[in-house]
């Protein structure tokens, strides 16, 4: 599947991984990260049910087999994004993982060769600010919160959705499931309980991701087809310094989940 999309050739090949560079696009793991996705992170999360336990992830799983070839999945990361998902409705269906930390793809791929459950799987490592695609050359892509946690905040969520936009094939789909804060002025005022400056992703302009597809061309080229809230998580004092003073202060401060399916159309 890989050979036949790409625009440049990979830097090096290690263990069937093609490597195009840019790792500090992504996050950064090291041996003790992979002590525990040896033990036992990695199966669970590769046998985890959450995305077909809901009907809104179920529905925008079954899209993905229906309407495409195949898909690549943007970084996947120890989640392995949507695909142990995707493959428990069809093993048969390929998929392309993707990420720009290479610790990662190479621990994913010795697991699942390990289970024998690498059938119709390839995996790559690149940045999704540098696609290594030709332009209109991917049926589909899928992600969970991929593009979410892009570092670079707004600079980077506009980079890479225009990498997407360029490498996805007239009339692809891009699938993913994406985050957003519930309430920024009611973060912005926790801040000042807190006699803290805002973290910078509090002081960039705040785009819903509906706007941002539509402000980076998706209104004229691309058709939201699908968008339905996935889920809600309150923030608690057990995840950071935030969820930690949220839960002091009484503030009630979440994360929103949105789920779309989004079609890009042919351009005259």
């Amino acid at each position: 599947m890989i050979e036949n999309l790409l625009e440049k050739q990979p830097s090096s090949i290690e263990d069937d991984i093609y490597i195009f560079g840019n790792i500090e696009d992504g996050d950064c793991f090291d041996d003790s990260d992979v002590e525990i996705w040896r033990n036992g992170c990695f199966e669970k999360n590769w046998n985890d049910n959450y995305f077909l336990e809901n009907k809104v992830s179920r529905d925008l799983l079954n899209k993905i087999i229906r309407e495409g070839q195949f898909v690549v999945d943007l970084a996947s990361g120890p989640g392995m994004g949507l695909i142990p998902s995707l493959k428990k409705i069809d093993s048969s269906f390929p998929c392309v993982a993707s990420d720009a930390n290479l610790m990662v793809m190479k621990e994913w791929k010795r697991y699942l060769e390990s289970k024998s459950q690498i059938n119709e799987l390839e995996f790559t490592q690149f940045s999704v600010f540098d696609i290594p695609f030709k332009d209109n050359s991917v049926p589909a892509y899928s992600s969970f919160i991929g593009l979410s946690n892009t570092r670079k905040g707004n600079i980077g969520y506009k980079k890479a959705l225009a990498e997407i936009h360029r490498t996805l094939a007239d009339n692809g789909m891009f699938f993913t499931i994406e985050s957003e804060w519930n309430d920024i002025p009611n973060i912005l005022k926790l801040f000042e309980k807190m006699n803290q400056q805002p973290w910078n992703c509090f002081t960039e302009k705040q785009t819903s991701w509906h706007d941002r597809f539509i402000e980076s061309g998706f209104e004229i080229i691309f058709e939201i087809i699908f968008e339905k809230k996935f889920d809600y998580r309150s923030l608690n004092k057990d995840d950071n310094e935030l969820g930690e003073a949220a839960d002091k202060f009484g503030f009630e401060i979440g994360i929103l989940f949105t789920a779309y399916g989004v079609k890009k159309r042919r351009t005259e």
